[in-house]
């Protein structure tokens, strides 16, 4: 079963301050994009990463790539305005039959193990669809746009979604045509396969696969 990650980079990460992309921030001396990409290099399960970023950040990360010695960077693309027109151009470049798998993942969670992302392809290959999240530990409300209570959610058939999010090639490839064709947007890609009619399958999440946005998730 042959697999390829997507990572859409081309993100300006306004929440997380700072005067660079928090893509490019540094953990541990080393870009957080590059600590993501490290972690794909180590799975035999991927073949290879398309990597979509914003053209002027493309030398920068090229060179990154060479210094840090990742080999299955294949294709660096432009990014789109959206994370999902990132996507979108991301396959629009596989060959038809090239992959059976497409995962896609945030370029911003570095820390997801080995074994989640083993499970994720597996599971793909298996039902078409798949995702991990987590159950949420908070009680949940829903609030109005004056900052009252609306209604307390039933947090036992919730979820927050993490990534990567797992899927055969032909179902998430017809499910962004669909949903490009017709301007429907999302903030994650399980959503446009669920908007095509496609079931998708929910698996566990790990507590430790965030994705950072803030500055307090790189100091947490």
């Amino acid at each position: 079963m042959r697999c390829t990650a997507i990572i859409p980079a081309a993100g300006i990460g306004t929440r997380f301050g700072g005067s660079l992309p928090k893509q490019f921030s540094e953990y541990e001396s080393i870009p957080i994009l590059i600590h993501t990409l490290k972690l794909f290099e180590r799975i035999p399960e991927v073949n290879s990463v398309i990597l979509a970023i914003t053209p002027s950040w493309e030398e920068y990360t090229r060179e990154m790539i060479t210094v840090h010695g990742l080999e299955k960077v294949q294709k660096i693309i432009p990014g789109g305005k959206e994370r999902q027109d990132s996507v979108f151009n991301s396959l629009n470049i596989i060959e038809p039959n090239e992959f059976d798998v497409i995962i896609i993942h945030d370029a911003v969670r570095p820390f997801v193990s080995s074994e989640l992302v083993r499970k994720i392809i597996n599971t793909a290959g298996e039902t078409g669809a798949v995702i991990p999240a987590l159950k949420p530990k908070e009680t949940i409300k829903q609030f109005d746009d004056k900052g009252f209570i609306i209604k307390t959610l039933d947090r036992t058939v919730l979820c927050a979604v993490q990534t990567p999010q797992g899927f055969k090639s032909d179902v998430i490839i017809s499910s962004y045509k669909k949903a490009m064709k017709e301007n429907f947007y999302a903030t994650d890609d399980a959503a446009l396969v669920e908007y095509s009619g496609f079931p998708v399958k929910v698996i566990d999440g790990e507590e430790t696969n965030i994705k950072i946005t803030t500055q307090f998730d790189i100091h947490f």
